[in-house]
């Protein structure tokens, strides 16, 4: 009997053996960002901030590791962690959540690499700031701020990072608007939820945008001008972010006039693309122009842009190419947080001149960043 369970305990621990050499040979390292190579250690995670729900304390390193199905066909993703008391565990990690990882060190060594660097600070509380980045630990990011001294910011608690150019640091930054328009044109970058202005246009114009969404807005345009009848316009708009600068998006101008014995429609369907952040874009759009339910059969192409120049002004233009010539507007904005005002200038191919024409004030409220 002994002898038989001596050789029944040879045969498992052979055959474990086999098992698990099988399964090294099945098993690839991942590299899951080159600043970490194959073994992320204990001070790649605390200047990473990855894996929070294992103790820096306790941690001494770990690896990503793809296993091959006998097929070849089916692979999985662990997480093999080693300890600083000798013990093992291993987490299973899906293509997303690996993925997530690689971000997030991405992200955190542009930080650590921009040690030095001016930053607008958001919290998701509300307030923001701007300081220099001084010190980046685990889950918090130290900066210094004028008058204040050094302040520690959790990272769970900061909505954006906004890195500002010297010239920006040296006048100064807040937020002014998320470039959703030029002077009356829409770009491709749609009012975030919850933020919203209202405008008057030429005196005798009124508007109100917001955003109901991230990417839809819905905005409403109609005159000031007591009359017999009336005018009502909608604006909404609907858009898609393709990368952290490119933009796509689409959206209807309808407005409908009321009185004199009957009502009528017409407006302008458009697609819309635009390059670039809130502060610097430009855009391209086409457009198709209706009357009660006729669409022109030659579109209208809209090219312009808007870039900032200080903290409060920025330069703005918009033109209309038609298979008759070209008219726009160029001009500029001055825009604080909350309150802006813009001066346009009329200009064209069949215009003879250049005049103003444009006079907006606007006020942004709800979301302000």
């Amino acid at each position: 009997m002994f002898y038989k369970a001596k050789l029944a305990l040879t045969f498992l621990v052979c055959l474990t053996s086999v098992v698990a050499h099988a399964q090294q040979r099945n098993a690839n390292v991942l590299i899951v960002h080159p600043a970490v190579g194959e073994t992320i250690n204990k001070q790649e995670k605390i200047t990473y901030g990855l894996f929070p729900y294992y103790s820096a304390d306790k941690f001494q390193e770990a690896r990503f590791l793809r296993f091959l199905a006998a097929d070849s066909a089916r692979s999985t993703i662990t997480l093999q962690t080693t300890f600083r008391n000798g013990k093992e565990r291993s987490q299973p990690f899906t293509e997303r959540e690996f993925e997530d990882v690689r971000n997030q060190i991405e992200r955190n060594k542009m930080l650590a690499d921009s040690l030095g660097q001016t930053y607008f600070v958001e919290l998701i509380a509300g307030s923001s700031f701007t300081g220099v980045l001084v010190a980046q630990r685990e889950t918090e990011l130290e900066f210094t701020i004028t008058d204040l001294g050094r302040i520690t910011i959790q990272k769970a608690n900061i909505r954006q990072l906004v890195p500002l150019t010297p010239a920006q640091a040296q006048r100064g930054w807040e937020p002014v608007g998320n470039g959703t328009r030029m002077f009356f044109a829409p770009t491709a970058r749609n009012l975030r939820k919850g933020e919203g202005y209202v405008q008057n246009i030429d005196i005798i114009f009124f508007g109100a945008n917001y955003g109901i969404t991230d990417n839809f807005s819905l905005g409403v345009l109609f005159p000031l001008v007591p009359g017999l009848g009336g005018v009502l316009a909608i604006t909404p708009k609907v858009s898609a972010p393709v990368s952290e600068k490119f933009s796509v998006g689409a959206g209807v101008l309808y407005g409908r006039a009321f009185g004199f014995g009957g009502s009528s429609g017409a407006g302008i369907g458009y697609g819309v693309a635009t390059y670039g952040g809130a502060d610097h874009n430009a855009t391209l759009g086409l457009g198709y122009v209706f009357v009660d339910g006729e669409n022109e059969s030659t579109p209208v192409v809209v090219v312009g842009g808007a870039t900032r120049v200080s903290r409060r002004f920025s330069i703005l233009n918009e033109t209309y190419i038609t298979n008759e010539g070209f008219f726009g507007l160029v001009g500029g904005r001055i825009a604080a947080t909350r309150l802006s005002g813009s001066l346009g200038f009329l200009y064209g191919s069949y215009i003879g001149g250049i005049y103003p024409a444009y006079v907006e004030v606007a006020y942004r409220f709800g979301k302000t960043k």
